[in-house]
């Protein structure tokens, strides 16, 4: 795995202030028990048999969303091509750069229009979550685009890559959760978030965020992710909610300084944050990017099992697993299409409040 260096004294600090960031939290609902996955099938001669029907007889596409060379692509080849492996049909990955203002959504509305193809499953996408949730509460997505949250057919949630909250170094509270929030408490809005502004799923999990701990802060709309990661680094933001492989170079630089991180069981160095869903108790908190697969909504039940069966051996293959796991942080995850849903419903019942409160969610306006 990749190597993450952090401060022995920042992280026993930071460990020590899940106690008192989760003091005088409203009681949360018990966090209910994840099934257990499905029992993978077996193969027959290294392949996965084709089903009754004579599913699939062709190639399967993977669309991506994204230039070849993003993480999206790098993840949907790394799997493509392990799932080649067993398939009886080879699997690729198509790249479409076109799909500029919601591509979740007009990558679903696409493969929607692609007829018998699509609605058998040969083609899929791969999307992220929470933040393709998000979209749909600040924009009217279904009117503009045609499809919305229950066109959305998720095939399998692969994997999760944490969400951190981090911050510049030398900040005057000091280097830690709590020193933030007494901080932030006793001055009121001057903290500066720099944020992906309404619609992105980073601000969102922000806004949760300060939500929980009793504070505020003064947003401020900024650019792409790296970008915004930057300005953190450089000094002219104090916070940041940022995925680990942005932010990465500038805290080995020693310019940023990660003070918690969404989910929970984290491999190290990330199990020592304070963590959304493990030390700190939010265990409704959705947040962490999602990766996952999705189809067409009127792929057949049967094609979508087979597609997730698929997708699933193909994520123990050995060498998959080691070139997925030396980003740091990352969680191969196993979500099946209800898990996924439920994963968008919760991220919708968290930020469809804090956009109502802001004034910021489409439906209110009309």
């Amino acid at each position: 795995m990749r190597t993450v260096s952090m401060n022995r004294r920042r992280i026993l600090c930071a460990a020590s202030a899940a106690a008192m960031a989760l003091a005088g939290l409203p009681a949360l609902a018990q966090e209910a028990a994840a099934p257990a996955p499905a029992p993978l099938p077996q193969l027959t001669d290294g392949k996965l048999p084709a089903l009754a029907d004579g599913f699939p007889s062709r190639q399967i596409v993977l669309l991506v969303v994204d230039e070849p060379g993003s993480t999206d692509s790098v993840f949907a080849s790394q799997l493509a091509e392990a799932a080649s492996k067993i398939s009886p049909q080879p699997v690729v990955v198509e790249h479409r750069i076109d799909f500029t203002n919601f591509g979740t959504w007009e990558a679903l509305a696409w493969v929607k229009d692609q007829g018998d193809i699509a609605s058998q499953g040969y083609i899929s996408f791969i999307y992220t979550l929470p933040d393709a949730t998000i979209d749909l509460l600040a924009i009217d997505i279904e009117s503009q685009v045609g499809v919305g949250l229950d066109d959305l057919n998720g095939i399998v949630g692969a994997e999760r890559v944490p969400i951190v909250m981090i911050q510049r170094t030398g900040a005057p509270w000091g280097d830690t959760l709590d020193g933030l929030v007494a901080y932030a408490k006793e001055n009121p809005a001057k903290v500066r978030h720099i944020s992906g502004g309404p619609g992105s799923g980073h601000d969102a999990t922000m806004q949760a965020w300060v939500r929980r701990l009793g504070i505020q802060v003064n947003d401020i709309i900024g650019g792409t992710p790296a970008e915004r990661a930057l300005a953190v680094a450089s000094g002219e933001g104090d916070i940041n909610t940022s995925p680990v492989d942005v932010f990465q170079p500038h805290m080995d630089a020693g310019r940023v300084v990660p003070l918690m991180v969404s989910g929970k069981d984290l491999p190290p160095p990330w199990d020592k944050l304070p963590s959304a869903q493990g030390s700190l108790g939010w265990t409704d908190d959705p947040f962490g990017q999602v990766r996952a697969v999705a189809g067409s909504p009127d792929v057949p039940a049967e094609h979508r099992q087979w597609l997730n069966d698929l997708y699933r051996l193909a994520m123990q293959d050995p060498d998959y697993r080691r070139k997925r796991e030396q980003i740091s942080g990352l969680q191969i995850m196993d979500l099946d299409h209800d898990g996924l849903n439920q994963l968008a419903e919760t991220a919708i019942e968290t930020v469809k409040p804090i956009y109502q409160e802001k004034g910021i969610y489409w439906a209110d306006a009309q």
